[in-house]
């Protein structure tokens, strides 16, 4: 291969890799432990019971909303899963054009435990991961996601930049040279580019999938002529004011799986309480590999079956495979566990590269002991993300566990907690030696999370003792992998900290006055 068209693909790699690398490691952590979004919800809310009778909870959450509002407009309703805190649900109230005050999103919404009754801790849990991943936080949505969007094609970009460039990326894979500055920094973004190449192609095309209709919308707009042609819907009613008491949803949803032939995820019950109710049910995305799952609407009053969504074309079967692809939602327990440990990869992969950038640059500078202001500033940027966000969750875990539960506005707390956490964090990364700022984040980190631990261990009831007496696995599961990563933490701190990098004098630079003064060098004979 040309060896210039090499060199291009190599600066078109290290500069796609370097703009939007920071978005992109807190992309890759948040998207990380969002394939955990469920076990976190329930993890975060420890005192909320096991989901052993999905539909038992389901009957719960529909006496609560009739007790709540039963004179809603519309009733929105997950069925919960065995490893989530319950039954989510959401309701829009009846439009009043003497409202002026803007309801907040508690207001209308509310999480039913598998005791039927509203759970009392308030946090995002694993939603707040989920959302962040792609939606950033104290922002506006649509310029997160054109963030987010541009970020995954300069991704996509670097790792397609990357093949080309490594011509012996696969051989270099099984290279791992230690303790020698530029070269192990290499070799380590080297194997953990290539063991989940497959994955990081299909994660960043499928997220650039995910966000299509928003970045390029020209395709959707010239061949649909509106949303309910690519979504097809049941006919919409409108409220009679006569009352007529709702069918039971739990008996209705098993006859809602036997037409959808799987299970039934998401519930949609409009003008409840009215003669002219209506209850749509979609089929669960954890059922099959597309998203858009099958739906079936029926007559809130007889459970009388009224509508069947038609066969999806190929455009939205494709789409929808898409996003099942990168939410990894039809995939077992092993699957997600896979999913995990290759979004691990991809963060230290993303790292890794961030950090090999400052290494190779510091070796081209003529005096690596004072490098200039720009050279600085990136490479304690890179302590201030790398080390300081995950700081920040590990205070967004610590927020949960010791904010009194009847805190105002406690969700939103926890966030603020972490992002001030990173803040401070940040400051702390302009402020110390590089060595040392490296040291004292990941230090705190890994305190952080054995805090956690120690919480859920010592203070916490129900806690990690009784979850491991209950044989409730996948809360324990949790604590686990923390104090696995409080370990990864304390090791790679502790191997920073003791790294003592050669030191190289500065190159002679002359001024051409000064190089016409030097003497000829003398030709050996």
């Amino acid at each position: 291969m040309n060896r210039g068209f090499r060199q291009s693909q190599s600066t078109l790699h290290t500069w796609s890799g370097l703009l939007l690398g920071w978005v992109l490691f807190i992309i890759f952590i948040a998207g990380t432990a969002a394939y955990w979004r469920e076990p976190l919800n329930r993890w975060m809310r420890p005192e909320t019971p096991r989901v052993e009778r999905p539909l038992e909870a389901l009957a719960g959450a529909q006496r609560f909303l009739e007790r709540k509002v039963p004179d809603a407009k519309t009733w929105f309703v997950t069925i919960a899963g065995t490893d989530g805190p319950g039954t989510y649900v959401f309701w829009v109230p009846q439009p009043d054009p003497k409202a002026k005050e803007r309801r907040r999103r508690r207001d209308t919404f509310a999480l039913i435990g598998a005791d039927g009754a509203p759970v009392a801790r308030e946090t995002r849990g694993g939603d707040f991961f989920y959302r962040f991943h792609f939606d950033l936080h104290y922002m506006p949505v649509i310029w997160a996601r054109w963030l987010v969007g541009v970020a995954a094609m300069m991704m996509l970009v670097a790792i397609l930049t990357g093949i080309v460039t490594h011509k012996k990326i696969f051989k270099d894979f099984f290279t791992l040279r230690r303790e020698k500055g530029q070269r192990s920094w290499l070799d380590g973004h080297n194997a953990t580019a290539v063991l989940g190449l497959p994955f990081h192609l299909m994660i960043t095309y499928t997220g650039l999938v995910t966000l299509a209709t928003m970045l390029m919308p020209w395709a959707t707009v010239a061949n649909y002529a509106d949303s309910t042609t690519l979504f097809p819907a049941s006919e919409a009613v409108a409220r009679t004011g006569r009352p007529a008491p709702l069918v039971d949803l739990a008996a209705l949803v098993r006859d809602g799986e036997h037409q959808l032939g799987g299970p039934v995820g998401f519930i949609e019950v409009a003008e409840p309480g009215d003669v002219a109710a209506r209850v749509t049910m979609t089929r669960a995305s954890k059922a099959t590999l597309a998203t858009y799952g099958a739906r079936v609407t029926y007559d809130g009053v007889t459970g009388r079956l009224l509508w069947r969504s038609p066969p999806p074309n190929g455009a939205i079967t494709t789409y929808g495979a898409m996003i099942g692809l990168h939410a990894g939602r039809f995939g077992d327990l092993t699957m997600r566990w896979l999913y995990f440990l290759c979004g691990l990869g991809g963060t230290v992969m993303v790292a890794s590269g961030l950090v090999l950038w400052t290494v190779k640059r510091r070796e081209k500078l003529a005096d690596p002991l004072r490098p200039p202001f720009g050279f600085r500033v990136v490479e304690r940027l890179n302590i201030a993300v790398i080390a300081g966000f995950p700081l920040g969750c590990t205070g967004f875990f610590l927020a949960n566990r010791l904010l009194p539960l009847a805190t105002p506005d406690r969700a939103e707390r926890e966030i603020t907690v972490l992002f001030v956490t990173w803040g401070i964090a940040t400051l702390a990364a302009l402020a110390l030696r590089p060595v040392r700022g490296w040291t004292v984040l990941l230090g705190a980190t890994a305190i952080g999370l054995v805090a956690v631990v120690a919480c859920d261990l010592l203070v916490l009831r129900p806690g990690l003792v009784q979850w491991i007496a209950a044989s409730d696995w996948l809360m324990a599961t949790v604590d686990a992998v923390l104090l696995v990563l409080a370990i990864g933490f304390t090791w790679t701190a502790r191997r920073v900290a003791r790294h003592r990098p050669r030191v190289r004098k500065p190159r002679a630079i002359h001024t051409p006055a000064e190089a016409a003064r030097l003497p000829e060098p003398v030709a050996a004979e």
